[in-house]
């Protein structure tokens, strides 16, 4: 037989899209280690993943938005390719047993094969910014006051480094709401809500805005509540209240480098510590 006249068989494929909470427990592991987490799993879980071919055969597991180190998530999607198809009901039922403290699995859809990829549909996010002190410690007029000034500026530089190269772009125009949303006495915590885009290339981070209010040497938590994305109507209706911003439209013009040329901070504003960059921000640089 000639080797065209040859039939290729395709193993019938399942792609399933995973809803979880990533908490306390786990938050200090880098996304790498994440994505091992999850491969085991599915391992232990005994379930079929299939792996993409080549000399380092890598899983189909794939995160609709990476989580910087020290961030939690309440409400985190990714999506694996199972070969032969399982029923959902079965997966949910074995990755239960098989997932480790930290990790609470909400829920498990099958989605068609050719979806568009999560990270490509990602439009914004919804953060909670939780700070631990009391209020003599942070008084809540100062939480207040730091943020109507933040958010009364028309540039806020930040730097980021991207496959070893630094560039700095303003972090301002991708910080759609911030406010307070006050203290929790039984759990000693203070705890304001943001709201950000995030689009390739422009993406506004927890992690700095924390640090842009002169908050960042508090003991404090981050966690994101919620993403948005393009083909769901109910996010693209709520996202078309804020302007899209591209790229360009947040890069430093020639010139702008640096701590060095940043606006100095007046009396009682806080001061950006872009230089002294946090594990947050280096382990957030490759996700955006």
């Amino acid at each position: 037989m000639l080797e065209e006249d040859k039939e290729v068989t395709v193993a019938p494929r399942q792609r399933v899209r995973i809803r979880y909470g990533k908490g306390e427990a786990i938050k200090f592991i880098s996304h790498h280690d994440e994505f091992r987490l999850w491969e085991r799993a599915l391992r232990r879980a005994d379930l079929p993943l299939l792996y993409k071919q080549g000399f380092n055969p890598q899983p189909h597991i794939q995160f609709a938005a990476p989580l910087g180190v020290g961030i939690t998530g309440d409400n985190e999607l990714l999506d694996i390719i199972l070969s032969p198809p399982t029923p959902t009901t079965e997966v949910v039922e074995r990755l239960r047993a098989a997932l480790p403290t930290g990790v609470t699995l909400h829920a498990v859809d099958e989605v068609p094969l050719t979806a568009t990829a999560l990270q490509n549909l990602i439009i914004g996010a919804d953060y909670t910014i939780i700070l631990f002190a009391e209020p003599h410690e942070i008084a809540t007029g100062l939480i207040e006051g730091r943020i109507e000034t933040l958010l009364q500026r028309e540039t806020v530089w930040r730097e980021r480094e991207r496959k070893g190269r630094r560039y700095t772009y303003n972090l301002r125009p991708l910080i759609f709401e911030l406010r307070y949303l006050g203290y929790d006495v039984a759990a000693e915590e203070h705890r304001i809500f943001l709201r950000v885009q995030m689009r390739s290339g422009a993406t506004g981070r927890p992690d700095e805005v924390v640090d842009a209010l002169g908050f960042d040497d508090f003991a404090r938590t981050l966690r994101r509540d919620r993403l948005y994305f393009a083909d769901d109507e109910e996010d693209v209706a709520l996202m078309s209240r804020y302007p899209t911003i591209l790229q360009e439209q947040i890069a430093a013009p020639p010139g702008v480098r640096g701590d060095s040329l940043r606006t100095p901070a007046a009396s009682g504003e806080p001061i950006l510590h872009s230089g002294q960059r946090t594990i947050n921000e280096r382990a957030g640089d490759e996700f955006v």
